[in-house]
């Protein structure tokens, strides 16, 4: 099935929604801590179901229609801090890391010794350094990596991946014991 046909359907099912019910278009964003997925979640969403599904434009746009309501009534309610749910941050990971090349087991396995899969996780060392987001990146040791980026869920699993690829798993060796399980 064509990729395209399936984010336009998820895209038609997502605008009718806004439309028709919210009577606006909304990116994605929290409210009262709750995140909205908004007209772009709601297309991503909508053409990932349509894919996994049965690959039918049908089903994307009815996912894109509903995705959610969805969301908020049949997941489990493991919420991080954020509000993210943890089995779709665990569903980003294992995404980007297979994208990435990567097992995304071990990706997510690291992310979940590391930070219980909050993105929001921080912890302050001793020395004054940070350790923040999914993967814990320093501040210290990366001072390339801006806080915004070490808390963003998609751009700290990439750099875990480079890191993995370039031979640096090491960095993550004080959460070894529990990766490794």
């Amino acid at each position: 099935m064509n990729y395209a046909i399936l984010i336009l359907a998820g895209a038609l099912g997502a605008l009718v929604k806004e439309i028709l019910v919210d009577n606006k278009l909304t990116l994605p964003k929290k409210i009262e801590g709750e995140l909205v997925l908004g007209f772009l979640g709601s297309l991503l969403i909508g053409a990932f179901a349509g894919w996994a599904i049965d690959g039918s434009p049908l089903t994307a746009a009815m996912a894109g229609f509903t995705s959610q309501s969805v969301i908020e009534n049949l997941l489990p309610k493991s919420s991080s801090k954020n509000g993210t749910n943890k089995l779709i941050i665990e569903e980003m990971i294992r995404y980007i890391a297979k994208q990435e090349g990567v097992d995304p087991e071990l990706a997510v396995k690291v992310a979940k010794c590391e930070s219980a899969l909050s993105p929001t996780a921080k912890n302050i060392n001793t020395n004054g350094s940070v350790d923040r987001g999914l993967y814990q990146i320093n501040s210290k040791w990366h001072p390339e990596i801006s806080d915004q980026d070490a808390y963003d869920i998609i751009l700290s699993t990439r750099f875990f991946c480079k890191a993995f690829k370039a031979g640096n798993l090491n960095w993550w060796d004080a959460t070894r014991k529990c990766w490794e399980k």
